[in-house]
């Protein structure tokens, strides 16, 4: 399995051969391992070809709110203690101006029992577009 990242797409986005009898593309979260190395972070792509990048930090989250710290049965070094011990917050996005290349947006749907597969290119920062692989 290991790491990867989430493209969300705004609406008005066109995926070519995108099947009938499922979520809608833009109430999908797609996911890539292909855009730089993946660090669990969201990009997303506009509806007039731009990427973005979300900037987030992370916070220390006291013992007393995570969800296992508290238990009786774990304690400090246990790996449960640690569990839940950051909160992602979110910055803000970056546009990403400088992306040039290709990468793949994957998706499985019960509905289809496949996955479906797209290509995506980026000329200079501009979406040239999507092309179905699966």
């Amino acid at each position: 399995m290991g790491l990867f990242d989430t493209v969300e797409l705004y609406d008005d986005v066109h995926l070519p051969e995108y099947p009938d009898e499922v979520t809608p593309a833009e109430d999908v979260d797609w996911q890539t391992k292909g855009i730089d190395r993946p660090t669990m972070t969201t990009f997303r792509i506009t509806a007039d070809g731009h990427l973005f990048e979300e900037e987030w930090h992370t916070e220390d989250v006291p013992p007393e709110d995570r969800p296992y710290a508290t238990r009786e049965d774990v304690e400090e070094g246990d790996f449960l203690y640690m569990a839940g011990c950051l909160n992602r917050v979110h910055d803000g996005w970056i546009k990403r101006n400088d992306y040039h290349g290709r990468f793949e947006i994957k998706r499985s749907f019960e509905d289809l029992d496949s996955l479906v597969t797209y290509q995506v290119t980026f000329t200079h920062g501009q979406l040239e577009g999507f092309e179905r692989v699966r």
